[in-house]
């Protein structure tokens, strides 16, 4: 049926028979979108086994709009229907930027620097160096150190 292929948004359920667990997995997987999704059984584990199947982004076992109204539940969808995601952790995370500021408290202590070096040897082989427990004391320093003594 064309209404199982495409993508409504309006108060539309659907409903197709089917004869067997794979029949309904590939007849629901059968679209190029994956918003969301219900199966309504009587064997809850027999529901949450097709979830597992069938390519939706949302999936509902006896239930078809409580999930919406959970706001830690992410809402998004796969294949094409859109990317990303709003509520929950992975919605906040796609609203936002992370950005890490690291200020240095101690800035009279000595550092110490842990660096590994990679030099190449010949054209085609690297060579690793570990370089532990030199002190740096300015990012001047740091430089030189990093490059074999010269300041970029």
């Amino acid at each position: 049926m064309r209404i199982m292929r495409e993508e409504t948004f309006g108060p539309v359920l659907p409903i197709m028979a089917f004869d067997s667990d794979e029949e309904a997995i590939q007849l629901a997987n059968d679209s190029e979108f994956g918003l969301a999704a219900s199966v309504w059984t009587q064997d809850r584990k027999r529901g949450e086994s097709l979830a597992r199947k069938i390519q939706r982004e949302l999936f509902m076992v006896n239930d078809a709009v409580s999930c919406f109204g959970i706001s830690e539940a992410p809402h998004g969808g796969v294949k094409a229907s859109g990317l990303g995601r709003t509520h929950g952790r992975f919605g906040l995370d796609e609203m936002v930027r992370t950005k890490y500021v690291d200020s240095d408290l101690m800035s009279n202590m000595k550092k110490v620097l842990v660096v590994r070096i990679w030099r190449k040897v010949s054209r085609a082989r690297w060579k690793a160096s570990w370089i532990y427990n030199r002190p740096i004391f300015d990012p001047t320093s740091a430089r030189r150190f990093m490059l074999g003594g010269r300041a970029f």
